[in-house]
């Protein structure tokens, strides 16, 4: 029989031990080995399992689909090929029709047209525990999110006019630039004489400062509220510890300004 051989890591699992590409690879050629198959081909990629669309995973599928023969999917270990269940769907209706062999190295599982009810029950008990993990992460994260904002932190990168550092004691910090906080500063400022639109701001910034700044990347920077003290996460609004890089009476005026084109404020 001929082998596919998939092996994935995602964001989470890079710098976990044991889980990186080339070791799945090699437990996965070695086991090819083993069963006296032939490999047909081998996938590699960096791709959650979570999301809506996986492309290189599709690429998987549709190897699957386009097969005169029946294959072997061999994967290190369940979490490796999905984190949900509506991979089974697919992945089943393939093995109802004899087409594929699903191979859990790890799990000593072997899923097949003939599998047994305790076989498919072992396949569905590993997605739920894969995908149990995943909704513990993404609670961890959102209570990690939440506790920053409370605490005035900023949970992810800085938006244009700061710089994302690192304090003595080594602890993330956010800071102004020196030279991109000056071109938001002209940006408010020009704006908040009312005499500018947004397309001459743009062109202001090209001549003032050399610097090419479409006329969205002029309307993005007046939206955003953190120049102003405030992080905007989910349309909430929460004030943040770092310096301001906008004084409150301009962005007052700002905000005039923009009304007055009835435009919504942030």
């Amino acid at each position: 029989m001929r082998a596919i051989i998939l092996a994935r890591v995602s964001t989470e699992d890079q710098l976990t031990e044991g889980h990186s590409i080339p070791a799945q690879l090699e437990k996965a050629q070695e086991y090819v080995r083993r069963k006296g198959f032939e490999i047909k081909s081998e996938h590699q990629f960096d791709e959650s399992s979570i999301k809506d669309q996986r492309t290189k995973f599709e690429l998987v599928i549709e190897e699957i689909k386009q097969s005169d023969e029946k294959v072997a999917l061999i994967v290190e270990t369940i979490d490796r090929l999905q984190r949900s269940f509506k991979e089974s769907v697919l992945l089943d209706s393939f093995r109802k029709q004899g087409k594929l062999e699903i191979h859990f190295i790890r799990e000593n599982l072997i899923i097949h047209k003939d599998s047994n009810s305790s076989e498919i029950q072992r396949w569905d008990l590993g997605v739920f525990l894969a995908k149990s993990y995943v909704l513990q992460i993404s609670d961890n994260v959102k209570r990690s999110i939440d506790h920053k904002l409370k605490n005035g932190e900023r949970p992810g990168k800085s938006p244009f006019g700061y710089v994302n550092t690192r304090t003595e004691d080594d602890k993330c910090w956010i800071e102004p630039h020196p030279f991109k906080s000056r071109v938001v500063q002209r940006i408010f400022e020009w704006y908040a004489t009312g005499a500018f639109s947004m397309e001459q701001i743009s062109k202001k910034v090209k001549e003032d400062f050399s610097l090419a700044f479409p006329k969205g990347r002029v309307d993005f920077v007046l939206k955003e509220p953190f120049y102003c003290g405030l992080n905007r996460h989910k349309d909430k609004l929460y004030p943040h510890k770092y310096q301001t890089i906008i004084p409150q009476e301009l962005c007052d005026k700002m905000q005039a300004i923009k009304a007055g084109f009835h435009q919504r404020p942030f």
